[in-house]
């Protein structure tokens, strides 16, 4: 089997081909006499954007079968063709479905260096509709993006009018927003750039950056899914903690080092759904401009814990951005289980090893064979 992966940059986007083909013919059987048939082969192209990959998937011949993420074929979502004997298909796969994941490719304050971020999801190509064979194709299709995840709030409207002698109205560039995770309690802590195991401390991130000063942020209705249907809420729609064993309620701090900026952040303790190793978090963000309507559980004022609590209404209506959702994506291990990446670098190197012995031990037999000038036994 031969696979050819070519990456194609282009302006706004990043094209991922994977081209595959097989060099060897089917050996089937009709009437108890073998016969040779060309096998279907699969061209898969992939693009990425800031939301989803749009996967791109040909065949030499009709195809029948299905393509799925795997270990997802149960969720219709995730269950991408059903083949209808056509040779060509199109899909999207959301980044935050179907067992995509990510990586961070440094553990720097990606507020201040250019990052690297991979997503990635394998997809699996079954011939035969009703079971799977040895002949089926996995392929882990990746995006490389340059750059975080930021994304800009939109508001109805936001004019500002400068008392001069004559009426000026300019427009305030809205703010940014930008979730991370990152290990342990903090937020100092190193970003999480692979896998976590269950019961491991960490710190949920959201960050806001505007060139302007005024702004305010609130999170709410933070959810953690499979990617699939199992889904538990996580933050209410108060912004208080559904269950304090899992999530603590968010924190803020706030600077005016070159640009204004507040992060808000909750400890959590990693948790994953039964026999699901993704784990997604997401929350509701809004951004206000001017002070947002106060609620039970705003980090500005950690003494208000009570969720009934009714706060009185701010003297000016500030203007509010839409919601925004903003996810992240881990892989969670049990106790016990191997990273896959880890196990098979371990292998290589065990093999690595194994050979240099050998090598070795070959190079110390050799003088064995030459003459010996003198008599007596060689210890």
């Amino acid at each position: 089997m031969q696979r050819v992966a070519e990456q194609i940059d282009s302006p706004g986007d990043k094209l991922l081909k994977l081209t595959t083909s097989f060099l060897q013919p089917r050996l089937l059987t009709a009437c108890g006499f073998p016969f040779r048939q060309e096998q279907l082969h699969s061209n898969i192209e992939a693009e990425c954007q800031d939301d989803f990959m749009k996967i791109r998937v040909g065949f030499n011949g009709s195809f029948s079968g299905l393509v799925y993420s795997a270990g997802y074929s149960y969720d219709p979502d995730c269950m991408y063709i059903n083949g209808s004997g056509r040779d060509y298909y199109e899909f999207y796969i959301q980044l935050n479905r179907c067992g995509t994941l990510g990586r961070n490719g440094q553990h720097d304050d990606t507020r201040k260096h250019p990052t690297k971020n991979l997503m990635w999801n394998t997809i699996t190509v079954q011939y035969n509709s009703l079971i799977e064979e040895e002949l089926d194709e996995h392929f882990k299709v990746t995006c490389e993006y340059g750059y975080d995840f930021w994304k800009t709030v939109t508001f109805p409207f936001l004019d500002v009018e400068v008392a001069t002698g004559n009426p000026v109205v300019f427009t305030l560039q809205p703010p940014e927003c930008y979730m991370e995770i990152r290990s342990g309690y903090g937020a100092t802590g190193a970003r999480v750039a692979g896998p976590v195991r269950v019961g491991d401390p960490l710190t949920l991130l959201i960050y806001m950056r505007s060139a302007y000063d005024g702004f305010d942020i609130v999170v709410n209705d933070c959810f953690a899914h499979n990617g699939a249907a199992k889904r538990i809420q996580l933050i209410d729609e108060y912004g208080c903690p559904v269950d304090d064993k899992l999530i603590s309620r968010f924190r803020g701090s706030w600077s005016e080092s070159g640009v204004f900026e507040t992060q808000v952040y909750a400890y959590m303790k990693t948790f994953r759904f039964t026999g699901s190793p993704a784990l997604y978090i997401e929350c509701d963000v809004r951004m206000c401009h001017g002070r947002c309507p106060s609620q039970p559980c705003h980090w500005r004022n950690m003494k208000s814990v009570s969720r009934r609590s009714v706060d009185t209404p701010a003297s000016v209506a500030p203007r509010l951005s839409e919601n925004i959702s903003l996810f992240q994506s881990l892989r969670v291990l049990q106790e016990g289980e191997e990273d896959d990446e880890i196990t098979k670098t371990a292998a290589l190197l065990v093999a690595l090893l194994v050979a240099a012995r050998g090598w070795q031990r070959s190079e110390r037999r050799t003088p064995l064979h030459a003459y010996v000038p003198h008599k007596g036994r060689i210890k």
